[in-house]
């Protein structure tokens, strides 16, 4: 009795004496409709959002967010002295009860039903209604605030890192166009998109080239008919075949160096050796001077062209006031002007010639960029593929860039939380501890373990001689008779006393109870 008195009278005064514990909270549920989360089976959402509360919880309960709760609610100024802040700060976090909502699905996979974490209750205990009140309801703001940091946070550094993507793939694009550039410089006329031009160029170059060709063979032909005419004339001279090469090679000469030239004059005066013309006269170089620029003017005009006309008739009146001549083909307008003709075709023909060999270096040129084409081309689209590429991937970034700025928007408000408060703290008006039944009750169960533990206890170490079968156990003999208890007022105390024990053990068990019930 004893020993039971002792122990439940501790649980009983425990009951009675502990202070009162208010708890206030306030639910939080968990938005799972997401990009990410869409993606996920129950059991992973299930592991998504437990391990999105425990990142908030880190957060939450830090020593500064829970610091400057307990100084806006100056719960440190109502009780100086008694607690330290960090004291304080101890209590506090201890306090603080996360508890999971869960709802029960089904697993697609197992058909078994799974417990899916859709939402948390944050609770504080404190000793004062008011004070468990303040702490929720800043709990509850930071679990808010913390959620949006969090959003912001990923937001930015999405932006932030495709910001960086962004200036490195626009350098790698600079770098691209300026290697292109470079090789579109170094490969002009080879380039793939010149074929058309190149292949146009070639076709228009071999048509000049032809067209050149048949001038070159007309006027061929035209030169061989007026030198026969010039040869019929030359058959009437008695120096006609020496006259006659030194009358081409005197037109050669004019036409190339000019009538003041050593070789021009050399010539001019065997020409007037063979004609009986001196050789520094007067006449023969005015000759000589008419006849190249008659030959210099049917190189450009016809033969109908008045400077043409005039040319013929002052070197046909020098010639006829020349009476040193006795050559009949130079003195013959006909011979003048086969001669004139065939030395304007030989001048047409060089000039041809000239331009048949630049239209072949033209056409060679034009082939060998054919040539090269394709290589060029090989080397042009890996750089134009890179560079698409490139531009791609560019693009890309900016959309994404464009959609990370827009999420970041969007998760700074209050649409993009992922926590939605469904139920706001409130004052607590009824004590939700200590459980004093549950520590009575727990308490009378232990006073009679330990009681009855105590009993047997008592009953194995006691060596008193009780009976006498306790005598029949020491001597090994059955007594002859026996002598009962005989009542003293020593024996009527201690029966009394035990008595006293036992209803003050009843009435501390049945006014405790009352009071607890009370």
């Amino acid at each position: 009795m004893a020993t039971f008195g002792a122990l439940f009278g501790v649980a009983l005064l425990a009951a009675i004496l502990l202070p009162d514990v208010y708890r206030s909270s306030t639910e939080m549920r968990i938005d799972l409709e997401g990009p990410n989360v869409d993606l996920l089976e129950p059991l992973a959402m299930t592991t998504y959002a437990d391990q999105y509360v425990q990142s908030l919880q880190q957060r939450v309960m830090t020593r500064d967010e829970i610091t400057g709760w307990i100084t806006e609610t100056n719960v440190d100024s109502e009780s100086p002295g008694e607690q330290s802040l960090s004291d304080l700060y101890s209590t506090v976090r201890d306090n603080i009860r996360i508890e999971m909502v869960t709802t029960d699905v089904t697993d697609p996979r197992s058909g078994r039903p799974v417990g899916l974490i859709t939402g948390f209750v944050a609770a504080f205990d404190a000793d004062e209604p008011q004070f468990a009140f303040q702490i929720a309801e800043r709990l509850a703001a930071a679990f808010l605030a913390k959620d949006r940091e969090i959003r912001t946070e990923r937001a930015a550094a999405t932006s932030s890192f495709l910001l960086e993507e962004i200036d490195a793939k626009r350098k790698e694009i600079v770098k691209l166009e300026t290697r292109i550039a470079g090789f579109k410089q170094d490969n002009a006329g080879s380039l793939p998109e010149l074929m058309g031009l190149n292949m146009s160029v070639l076709d228009r170059t071999e048509r000049d080239m032809e067209s050149v060709r048949s001038q070159i063979r007309v006027l061929q032909q035209d030169k061989i008919f007026r030198d026969s005419q010039l040869e019929e004339i030359r058959q009437g001279s008695g120096s006609a075949n020496r006259l006659r090469q030194l009358e081409d090679e005197y037109l050669r000469a004019i036409s190339l160096y000019g009538a003041d030239h050593p070789d021009v004059i050399r010539i001019r005066r065997q020409v007037a050796a063979l004609t009986g013309g001196g050789i520094d006269s007067g006449e023969s170089g005015e000759i000589a001077r008419l006849e190249a620029a008659l030959a210099e003017a049917l190189q450009k005009y016809s033969d109908l062209h008045p400077d043409v006309i005039s040319l013929r008739r002052q070197l046909d009146q020098a010639r006829s006031q020349n009476p040193a001549n006795p050559s009949g083909g130079s003195t013959n307008p006909r011979y003048l002007q086969l001669r004139a003709q065939v030395n304007a075709i030989d001048t047409q023909l060089a000039g041809l010639r000239d331009r048949a060999r630049t239209l072949q270096v033209k056409y060679d040129e034009v082939q060998d960029r054919i040539a090269l084409m394709p290589q060029v081309e090989k080397g042009y689209l890996a750089l134009t593929r890179d560079l698409e590429s490139e531009q791609l991937a560019f693009e890309d970034l900016r959309s994404r860039l464009t959609q990370a700025q827009q999420i970041e928007s969007f998760e700074s408000g209050e649409r993009g939380a992922r926590l939605v408060k469904v139920r706001n703290a409130s004052l607590p008006n009824q004590p939700v501890g200590p459980p004093r039944l549950a520590i009575v009750v727990l308490g009378g169960i232990l006073g009679v373990s330990l009681a009855i533990g105590a009993l047997i206890l008592a009953e194995t170490t006691d060596g008193s001689v009780r009976g006498r079968r306790d005598i029949q156990t020491i001597v090994a003999t059955m007594p002859i008779a026996e002598i009962p208890v005989i009542s003293s007022s020593a024996s009527v105390l201690r029966s009394r006393q035990t008595a006293i024990i036992a209803a003050t053990v009843l009435f501390l068990v049945v006014g405790g109870t009352l009071l607890l019930i009370w």
